[in-house]
This record gives structure tokens, C-alpha cells and sequence, in this order.
């Protein structure tokens, strides 16, 4: 960075200084010309009022008395019919015919004439100013163009001293300036945006430099977390499993136990398996960030299809299921919803009392299209209301064995609620239930 802020100065500085060098020599050289043509004008004015009452010898001679011996002005005397009396710079007997000259026939029409082009005569681009005088002559004066052309050369030494010496400076100024500049932000703890004094156009980079950091750093705090839990959820079923294959292939396990320890292997595998899904579900949504090429879900029919599923869980825990619903759609993932009502059904019946109830509602409300799952379980202390979406949290690890519960059912439904861009909000009372409310913006209906 400090090189590409060095290099920067100094490109800057000397492309403003040759930028600004061009500009004022174009504005000068403009000026300059406009001058020199107001000045030629004047001179020919003037000479023709000095000449204007004189017959055409004395006239001739008091030009070559007042321009004969100049370097810049030419002076030519024009007869009425174009051919040349004097011409300062050349023979005018050898001179070609001027009355074609558009200077000429313009004072010949209307008293001054002006053009701007190459001599033919001298070899070089002249501004030419002519007059009529009251015998019908033309006094014409002009002069070279190539005069600028000259001072700029003469310029041009000057000039390329002050750029080289410009550019000399350039070099340790830039250097210094890019320490000044670095100095603040190469002491900055982007952890404690607070503690040095840094730019105030900086400040928000920086404010979301450190924010990504602490994002990175969380994230990399869950991923140990979730590979620790993981590594443990997997290792449980597993030791099981092992355990009892041991116990059957070594010939420890009656004859009359085999059946149950096939049923507890047949279990624990499920278990395994499950976990496994989630894991991997959990995985594939890590990745999503929004939902592509969405469909219209009936989210009635989903939840529907999820009550029916669940039903049989439900009877073995003597849990009803009350159902009341809109037609509605949303859009989004029609599997992923349906993960979603599943893992909410699931958790309302497993976490719930024996003879308990579920009341589902699917519907249109002020806020949104909303799916709303209430239980009658055994609630949530307020401390872990916020928590219940982290993975493998679990509020009564106990309970939760009992039931085989994975720790992955809610991470999933706040993923999947992510996708879709929905809300999630718990209500719950220890000892007396759980109010599950996702909330679906309403541009996602049909």
C-alpha cells in the first residue's frame, strides 16, 4: 500500500505540473497571437493615415524610413490594380499579381481585409492585414507566424530545468508525505478502532474490517465447537453400537438377549443416521445464502404433509394436534420448508407432556404469512430462550436423551428461516409451554 500511495503522489504531482505547464503555455501563446494581431492591425491603421496624403513615391519611402530595417513586419504597397509597388521583404517587380489576395478583395469591398495563411513568396504562415487608402491602393503589413513557434523554443530549455527539477522533488516530497499518511493507519488495532487517531473517511472500513474479524472469529469459535460436539454426539451411538456387536460376537450375549441387543443396535443406528442427516443438512444450508430459482410452496399442504408424518409420534405421547389454516403460498424451497415444519412438529411433540396439546396455525397476519406451532410442554427458561438455535444446545440434556433428540432440529429451522428471509420468534413459560412463530414477508405469497 505505501508503495502504491508513493508512486500515486508522484504521478499525480508530475502529470498536475506538466498538465498545468501545457495549459498555460496554450493560454499564453493564445494571448500572445491575439496581441500581435491587434498589434498588426493598429501598425497598418496607423501607417496608412501617415502615407494617406502623400503621392505613392513619398508614401514608399516613408515606409522603408519606418519599416525598411524590420525583422517582424513586412509592409507591401499594393497598386489599384494589383500589381506590387514595394514589398519590404522582396523585389516587387519580380511579385506575382495581388488583387486575387482575400485580404485584397476585401478592402477593395470594404475597406480592411484580413487572412491568416502560408506565403507563397517567403515560405512560411503569415497573418496578413490590409487597408485602402483614398487613392485606391492598398497598404497591407503582416507578420510570421513562426515568431511563437520561436519563443516557445526559447522556452523550452527554461522549461525542461523547472520539470526535471519539479520532478527531483517529487521523489523525496511523495516519500515523506506517504509516511505521514501510513503513519496513522499502520497504527491502528483493528479490534480498538478507538484507541489512535485515524481518519474519519477510514473509520467505517476499518469498523467493518473489525467486525468481519470478530464475524471470522466467531464462526471459527462455533466450527471447533461444532466439530467438539460432533466428534462426541457420533462417538455415543457408536460406542453403543460396538459395545453390543462385541457382546454378540464374543458369545457373552444369551440367546434371549440377542433380540434386544439387535433392537438397541437397530435404535442407536437410527439415531446415528439422523444425525448424520442433519449434519449434513445443516452443511448444505451453511452454503446458501438465499434461496434459488424459488417456487410457489403451499405451505398449508406442507404443514399438512407434516402433521400426517408426525402422527403416529404424536398418538405414542397421547399428544393432539389441533390444525386450523388459510390456503396460502410462499416462495421458496419446497423441501427446506418442509424440514422446517417437520422440526418444529417434532420438537412440540417430544418436549411435550403426556395427554398434552399442539395448536398449529398457517395463515395470513398483519405481519406477514405466518406458521405458528404452540405447545403445552415443558418450556423454556428465559436464560435459554436466545440459545435454543445454537447447535447441540440442548435445555435438559436428560430430557432430551430420553427422546433422541439430535441438538439440530432448531439450527436448521433458524437456517432455513434465513434462506427464506423470515423471522423467528419463541415465547415460552417453564411448566407450560412453547409458542414457535416463523413469519414469512408478505411479497413471498403468491
Amino acid at each position: 500500500m505505501r508503495k502504491t500511495i508513493n508512486n500515486s503522489l508522484r504521478i499525480f504531482v508530475i502529470s498536475a505540473v506538466l498538465l498545468s505547464t501545457i495549459l498555460m503555455l496554450i493560454a499564453y501563446f493564445m494571448q500572445f497571437s491575439i496581441n500581435r494581431i491587434e498589434d498588426i492591425k493598429n501598425m497598418t491603421k496607423e501607417a496608412g493615415n501617415c502615407v494617406e496624403h502623400y503621392d505613392q513615391e513619398t508614401s514608399i519611402d516613408i515606409l522603408k524610413n519606418l519599416y525598411g530595417d524590420s525583422d517582424d513586419v513586412r509592409v507591401t504597397y499594393i497598386n489599384p490594380d494589383g500589381s506590387v509597388a514595394y514589398d519590404s521583404k522582396s523585389n516587387a517587380e519580380e511579385m506575382e499579381n495581388h488583387l486575387e489576395r482575400p485580404e485584397v478583395q476585401n478592402a477593395l469591398k470594404v475597406g480592411v481585409g484580413e487572412d491568416d495563411r502560408h506565403s507563397i513568396t517567403l515560405g512560411e504562415k503569415n497573418y496578413y492585414y490590409a487597408v485602402k487608402l483614398s487613392d485606391g491602393s492598398i497598404l497591407r503589413m503582416s507578420r510570421s507566424a513562426n515568431v511563437e513557434f520561436g519563443i516557445l523554443l526559447g522556452f523550452l530549455p527554461a522549461l525542461i530545468i523547472i520539470l526535471l527539477i519539479i520532478i527531483g522533488l517529487t521523489f523525496p516530497v511523495s516519500k515523506s508525505l506517504t509516511k505521514r499518511i501510513m503513519k496513522p493507519i499502520n497504527s491502528i488495532d483493528v479490534n480498538d478502532i478507538g484507541k489512535v487517531d485515524i481518519y474519519e473517511e477510514l473509520k467505517p472500513l476499518f469498523e467493518r474490517i473489525a467486525d468481519k474479524n470478530e464475524e471470522k472469529e466467531e464462526a471459527e469459535k462455533i466450527r471447533r465447537e461444532f466439530t467438539a460436539n460432533v466428534s462426541h454426539e457420533l462417538k455415543t451411538p457408536l460406542t453403543t453400537i460396538s459395545g453390543y456387536a462385541q457382546m454378540i460376537n464374543n458369545g457373552m450375549a444369551r440367546s434371549e438377549d440377542i433380540k434386544e441387543f439387535g433392537s438397541k443396535i437397530e435404535k442407536e443406528a437410527g439415531r446415528l443416521l439422523t444425525l448424520i442427516d442433519d449434519i449434513i443438512n445443516l452443511s448444505n444450508l451453511d452454503e446458501r445464502a438465499h434461496i434459488e430459482n424459488p417456487e410457489l410452496v403451499d405451505l398449508s399442504a406442507v404443514t399438512e404433509e407434516a402433521i400426517c408424518i408426525l402422527e403416529k409420534a404424536a398418538k405414542e405421547r397421547n399428544v393432539q394436534i389441533f390444525f386450523s389454516r388459510q390456503p396460502i403460498f410462499v416462495k421458496g424451497n419446497s423441501t427446506l420448508i418442509g424440514e422446517l415444519v417437520y422440526n418444529l412438529l417434532d420438537n412440540a411433540i417430544k418436549y411435550n407432556k403426556e395427554n398434552g396439546k399442539i395448536t398449529v396455525f398457517v395463515g395470513e397476519t398483519t405481519d406477514g404469512i405466518e406458521l405458528s406451532v404452540r405447545d403445552t410442554g415443558i418450556g423454556i427458561p428465559q436464560k435459554d430462550t436466545e440459545r435454543i438455535f445454537e447447535r447441540f444446545y440442548r435445555v435438559d440434556k436428560s430430557h432430551s436423551k430420553k427422546v433422541g433428540g439430535t441438538g439440530l432440529g432448531l439450527s436448521i429451522v433458524k437456517h432455513v428461516c434465513a434462506c427464506h428471509n423470515a423471522t423467528i420468534n419463541v415465547k415460552s413459560i417453564v411448566g407450560k409451554g412453547t409458542t414457535i412463530n416463523v413469519v414469512f414477508p408478505k411479497d413471498n405469497e403468491k
